[in-house]
């Protein structure tokens, strides 16, 4: 049974997990460990395709410029093309598993074909999605950065749910994870990491979305 769970989300960003912990009676802590910092855009982007590879791939690039008429928009996943959209901006491609860069690089590169894409990321990325793109047609703009910090915290979970390797960093940094605690890692990349680390991963994410955590969590009640 799971009666405490951290995720390491701001609580800013809690969704639909927050809401069901409180109709369970089940103890949940955000925390993140990361703080972010503009990345200055080198130039204008020229490609057909910009590719958001999360929401705040977009907010940090829409602060410093915006998407021309004749660009086509594409992104990582649901999540992040609804926060496209509510910025008024359409969205053609939509990743069908965001928990799974590797499978959205296969799809967004059957779905480009010969045209050029900018991939928009974070400094820190492990740039998957690149992965299967034509190199000679495709490049990234990093327009942020990612920050650790570190932070003791004096409790122990039944859950841990880790939403990016900088995450895993920056809890093991000062906390230790109990023998017993579950760990989800929300998608692929994360999972490799925690793995590397010879940690056990109980569930991974597919589609990166706290509505997932909820129905794995749901099942251990």
């Amino acid at each position: 049974m799971i009666r405490s769970i951290l995720i390491t989300k701001s609580k800013n960003d809690k969704g639909v997990l927050y809401d069901y912990c409180l109709s369970q009676n089940i103890a949940i802590h955000y925390h993140s460990f990361l703080t972010f910092k503009q990345v200055n855009l080198p130039e204008t982007q020229t490609s057909n395709v910009l590719f958001f590879s999360s929401k705040r791939a977009v907010d940090y690039f829409l602060q410093q410029t915006e998407i021309s008429e004749n660009t086509t928009v594409a992104c990582i996943g649901e999540s992040t093309k609804q926060h496209l959209n509510a910025k008024g901006i359409e969205v053609n491609f939509v990743g069908n598993n965001p928990g799974q860069p590797e499978s959205v690089s296969k799809e967004l590169a059957k779905w480009l074909g010969e045209k050029s894409c900018t991939i928009v990321l974070a400094k820190e990325s492990k740039k998957s999605i690149l992965n299967h793109l034509n190199p000679s047609t495709s490049n990234i703009c990093v327009v942020y950065e990612t920050y650790i910090h570190s932070k003791k915290i004096d409790q122990t979970f039944d859950c841990i749910v880790f939403t990016s390797p900088s995450n895993v960093e920056g809890y093991l940094k000062e906390n230790k994870i109990h023998e017993n605690t579950r760990i989800i890692a929300w998608g692929e990349t994360t999972k490799k990491y925690v793995q590397a680390l010879q940690l056990p991963v109980w569930k991974t994410l597919k589609m990166a979305k706290e509505e997932e955590v909820v129905f794995l969590i749901s099942k251990k009640q």
